[in-house]
């Protein structure tokens, strides 16, 4: 891969609001178009960080451990000179804010994010001539910006404790006087201002329930400082605007203020946001350069690039992996190339996060033209973001017999009401490579709409059983919400109708997937056989110059059960008898070498027996084939079936056109071998069909659990009790693995046959 300097600016400009609409589940984006969530919640969040984790260094309070819920928050004010703590070793967190204190934070603050000062001048204020030099002009400072500050028009009261609701108040008038993050067309932080303006037309709540009575400025400031992320509540559901507030929560609400700032640490730093998210996502960039007063440095030139390499796109000797290094970036310093910051100090730019990967972002500055990027001598900033795979589709299963018959030539499952009360519905969470996702917590919605029908399971049409029903009025809906567990499993019992006949039309779905439709219709007739289904005997094996094979029906009723009968009387209509018949066609092919193409031919001349049968609940036929000698050696052989099972009314043994055939469908049988290894498999899997048109298709795989094989493409593996089989990474038993065969193969797509070994198979059912 090549690899070039990163050059976001076009691409950046090109942003739009519907790349933020696309994240914005994860973070409030920075556009006039933020992202909706599910009010009550915070839709205008600040996505960069004034003190980004890890980059500034702790204030040394000895009151405030690493692990104190506020002390990332203390240190960053600490680090800006907001705070200079109660004493040299302490921050007192827990002590509340007076009201002297909570004009310097103010001050300290406003200067920091842009804000201009006026200087200090008369006040009203009769109580503060005895204050300190510095509280007595922010206090002056604050009273001109126009900031609600003095407890009565005369009387600042400076010890008096500032509640909760006062801070609120304070904090919104500060906010919409600073100016956010920005790029020049995107803003990347907020204010209360924009909460108001709210051109993305979000509901503007709190949770809080204890706002109900205050002043409308009160609830207003909380509600906007919820919004922006920048307050919180002394619980889910309590903002407490009468409690004193603490010096820990000032500053957990200050530094939330300065993350809508265009404050950003001394030196070079670079960000991304959102740090993680689900399967595929677009994160921004933004790389940061402050001087050592944390002045914005315009025109600085940097180089910036991204890798999705695990081991973070960097060789053992520090320089980049040529290989691994994604976009525009060359790890090569050219600062005639590489992106200047603009005039705050700033550079921006986008890139896609794949499914289930962690992206290291690089920002570095180069010491000389045409050095290469050395994480071991060069200038750099590293951080990351990370893609989670999450719910992409939602997989269902209904306890019903699969050979259940579909009625009203559509999807329509019919269930026996005599026999069952209830049908379980087992949904479990896929992600984008349809493996089972084990997550739990997701709500996935099920509606049930219900009518009255009446089920007709007799009809007859074109010589074929075709159950049908008719609707005769509505019943009552109902809807629930299930939730999957930690294996992404949830589940739902589906209750049938105390007494008549029903259909439940079953809509499922969920946030994160297209919902889906199933279905039941609750039947009282009886059972009547619908059709004859080919068991899982279809393979044969070559035995010296003759092809002997059985073929077996299963006769299935309308609900999906096997009949039960005496002689050949299965149907449960009145006066008729079942008979069959069968008659084959064989085709030969010379056997291709590697990955060649089977040549198939009519084979002439062969000569064969076959002989049909009825057991208790299926139709036998044993088949048998002797090869004409000029095919005997190096050719493979392909069978075509043509079985009849149907009512012979008139005791003929021929199928006429007033009776019933049974059988869906015409049957293909190869001559295929014993795999022994996965070279074998390698080598068969790509052979395909040329020469003679069937006008039939041949399944990819088929399973003949009776005798321990399976087929893939044209060729035959075995397996035993003790092989290893799995399903969305769950060991599974030989039972397990026979019953999910029937219900989910269908194609090679999903199968995974990693490797096969005598002792040993592992298959993976997706």
């Amino acid at each position: 891969m090549s690899i070039h300097s990163a050059r976001p600016v076009n691409r950046l400009l090109g942003l739009s609001v519907c790349l933020w609409m696309l994240i914005g589940a994860l973070w409030a984006p920075a556009s006039a178009g933020a992202a909706e969530t599910s009010d009550p919640a915070p839709d205008y969040l600040a996505p960069f960080k004034a003190c980004p984790q890890g980059v500034v260094p702790s204030a040394g309070f000895l009151d405030v451990p690493y692990d104190h819920p506020a002390a990332a928050q203390i240190d960053c004010l600490a680090y800006y000179g907001i705070t200079r703590g109660t004493s040299p070793t302490e921050y007192s967190p827990d002590r509340p804010v007076i009201r002297e204190h909570m004009a310097l934070f103010l001050v300290r603050t406003a200067r920091l994010v842009g804000i201009d000062l006026p200087p200090a001048a008369e006040m009203p204020f009769e109580d503060v001539a005895g204050l300190n030099r510095a509280s007595r002009e922010a206090i002056s400072q604050i009273h001109q910006l126009e900031i609600p500050i003095g407890a009565t028009p005369t009387r600042y009261a400076p010890n008096e404790k500032v509640s909760r609701g006062e801070a609120a108040v304070l904090l919104q008038h500060l906010m919409d006087l600073l100016t956010p993050v920005a790029d020049g067309r995107h803003a990347f932080g907020y204010t209360p201002d924009d909460v108001d303006d709210n051109d993305g037309d979000f509901p503007v709540e709190s949770p809080f329930g204890d706002l109900e009575e205050v002043p409308h400025s009160l609830h207003e400031a909380v509600t906007h400082l919820y919004e922006l992320g920048v307050a919180s509540g002394l619980s889910d559901s309590e903002y407490g605007p009468a409690v004193d507030v603490s010096r820990a929560t000032i500053a957990r609400f200050l530094a939330a203020i300065l993350d809508h700032s265009n404050l950003r640490p001394k030196g070079m730093h670079v960000q991304v946001a959102p740090t993680q998210g689900v399967n595929k996502f677009e994160a921004q960039m933004m790389v940061s350069v402050r001087d050592d007063t944390f002045a914005p440095t315009g025109d600085v030139a940097v180089d910036w690039f991204y890798t999705d390499d695990p081991d973070g796109g960097l060789q053992a000797d520090g320089t980049c992996d040529q290989d691994a290094i994604l976009g525009d970036g060359d790890c090569v310093w050219d600062d005639d190339r590489d992106d200047l910051t603009d005039l705050d100090g700033n550079i921006f730019g986008s890139f896609e996060v794949s499914p289930g990967v962690t992206m290291s972002v690089y920002a570095w500055v180069g010491r000389r033209d045409g050095a290469t990027f050395d994480s071991d001598t060069s200038n750099f900033s590293m951080t990351g973001t990370k893609s989670a795979l999450g719910p992409d589709s939602l997989s269902v299963r209904i306890d019903t017999p699969a050979h259940a018959a579909l009625v009203d030539r559509g999807g329509t499952i019919l269930v026996d009401s005599d026999r069952r009360s209830s049908v379980k519905f087992t949904i479990e969470l896929l992600d984008l490579n349809g493996v089972r996702l084990e997550k739990k917590g997701t709500p996935i919605d099920v509606e049930v709409e219900s009518h009255r029908i009446r089920v007709d399971a007799d009809d007859v049409s074109n010589r074929r059983p075709t159950p049908g029903f008719s609707i005769s009025g509505r019943e009552a809906d109902t809807d629930l919400t299930v939730v999957s567990d930690e294996k992404g499993v949830a589940t739902f019992d589906l209750r049938g109708p105390v007494s008549g006949e029903r259909l439940d039309t079953v809509t499922i779905q969920s946030d994160c997937c297209a919902s889906q439709q199933y279905r039941v219709a609750w039947s009282e007739g009886d059972p009547v056989l619908v059709t004859a289904k080919p068991d899982f005997k279809l393979y044969q094996r070559r035995d010296g110059d003759r092809i002997a094979f059985t073929v077996e029906y299963d006769l299935f009723d309308q609900y999906g059960g096997t009949l039960r009968g005496t002689g050949s009387r299965y149907t449960g209509r009145p006066d008729t008898d079942l008979a069959a018949s069968v008659s084959y066609q064989l085709y030969h092919a010379p056997v291709p070498g590697g990955d060649g193409e089977y040549a198939v031919t009519p084979t002439s001349g062969a000569s064969g027996t076959s002989k049909m049968s009825f057991s208790r609940r299926a139709m036998t036929a044993d088949i048998e084939i002797e090869i004409p000698s000029a095919q005997r050696t190096g050719h493979e052989f392909l069978v075509k079936i043509d079985a009849q099972v149907f009512s012979d009314r008139d005791d003929d043994d021929i199928l006429d056109s007033n009776e019933i055939r049974y059988v869906a469908s015409d049957m293909t049988v190869w001559i295929v071998k014993d795999a022994a290894n996965e070279t074998q498999f390698d080598e068969l899997q790509g052979r395909h069909l040329v020469g003679h048109a069937f006008g039939l298709s041949l399944d990819e795989v088929e399973l003949y659990a009776p005798d321990g094989y399976f087929r893939t493409f044209f060729l035959l593996w075995s397996y035993q009790p003790g092989h290893g089989f799995q399903s969305n990474g769950e060991r599974i038993d030989v039972g397990a693995f026979e019953r999910l065969w029937k219900e989910r193969v269908d194609g090679i797509e999903d199968l995974d046959i990693l490797f096969y070994r005598p002792a040993y198979s592992l298959i993976l059912i997706k």
